[in-house]
């Protein structure tokens, strides 16, 4: 359980490093190319593109650690009026869909990326191979799994109850 701990805490620590760095790029290219353009009337040619690849980066990883908090996981008012066990069911339910979703979208994203390598295509104005902007679906995807597999493991060995309290002390602690 330590090593899963220490892994996890490592994996926190990639993601929030993948999201600042992509949001620093993101912002740092798109103030370069407004400098440039306005000021001395050039253009680097790439800081769109750049800024682009940046923040997908950011937003399919950032989406991913939300997972992770718990962020993403919306429950109507109306699903918790019901009985704490089928409260429960709903929660899984929803995890799973989730989870299978996010799960085939990786699929997917993978054999996008492979299909890229295998064509070579390289990107329009930064000529870099392609697949290196289209791996944030699978690798933020297939977080989001992974997360989503931790969610429902961990809300499975939990009561109804005790999920609706945890919910509430966290909508407390947040300020809600």
């Amino acid at each position: 359980m330590q090593v899963l701990r220490l892994l996890d805490r490592l994996l926190d620590h990639i993601e929030t490093a993948i999201v600042a760095i992509g949001l620093t790029v993101g912002v740092i290219a798109t103030f370069l190319e407004v400098v440039l353009r306005y000021v001395f009337g050039k253009s680097t040619g790439w800081g769109g593109e750049l800024t682009n690849f940046a923040i997908i980066w950011a937003a399919m990883v950032g989406a991913a650690a939300g997972v992770k908090s718990g962020i993403h996981i919306g429950i109507d008012v109306w699903v918790r009026r019901f009985p704490p066990p089928v409260f429960k069911a709903v929660l899984l339910f929803g995890l799973g869909v989730s989870g299978l979703f996010t799960a085939a979208v990786t699929w997917l994203g993978v054999e996008l990326v492979l299909f890229s390598m295998g064509t070579g295509q390289v990107t329009a104005e930064m000529l870099i191979p392609r697949w290196i902007p289209y791996s944030s679906v699978p690798v933020g995807m297939g977080l989001m799994t992974l997360h989503l597999a931790q969610q429902f493991v961990r809300r499975l060995r939990m009561s109804g109850q005790a999920i609706l309290d945890e919910l509430k002390a966290a909508e407390v602690s947040e300020g809600h």
